[in-house]
């Protein structure tokens, strides 16, 4: 009883974590926009010079995307390690529900044909 009280508190922190995390990104994305637009330019993998739009504005998409990266990054870790919930219906419950509403079925029509029987008897 008391591992589910645990389990569910850490469960109320995520949105924090996940926000803190994101903050983290932020920071890691801003301070490696500069080193970004040096490796793209030195390695001629983009030519800036062509495009006519300022080192600064080339910073912040590069940070943009360095952020957008880390975060698929992190979600891809997140859903892989989540543990996965069990379902509470199985497939044997199904069925006898199944051929519990097929009995039901029978016997109200088996009642409708002695109702009708009876009426024009």
């Amino acid at each position: 009883m008391s591992d589910k009280q645990s389990g569910s508190r850490n469960k109320a922190f995520w949105p924090v974590m996940g926000f803190v995390m994101a903050l983290s990104f932020g920071v890691l994305a801003y301070a490696l926009k500069g080193v970004g637009y040096d490796f793209l330019r030195d390695n001629h993998i983009v030519r800036f010079s062509i495009t006519g739009i300022s080192r600064g504005t080339w910073e912040w998409v590069i940070a943009g995307v360095i952020f957008v990266i880390l975060a698929m990054l992190s979600s891809l870790i997140v859903a892989a390690a989540r543990p996965k919930q069990k379902s509470e219906i199985r497939e044997k419950d199904i069925e006898k529900e199944r051929e519990k509403m097929r009995r039901d079925i029978k016997a109200k029509k088996e009642l409708q044909k002695r109702i009708n029987r009876q009426m024009k008897g």
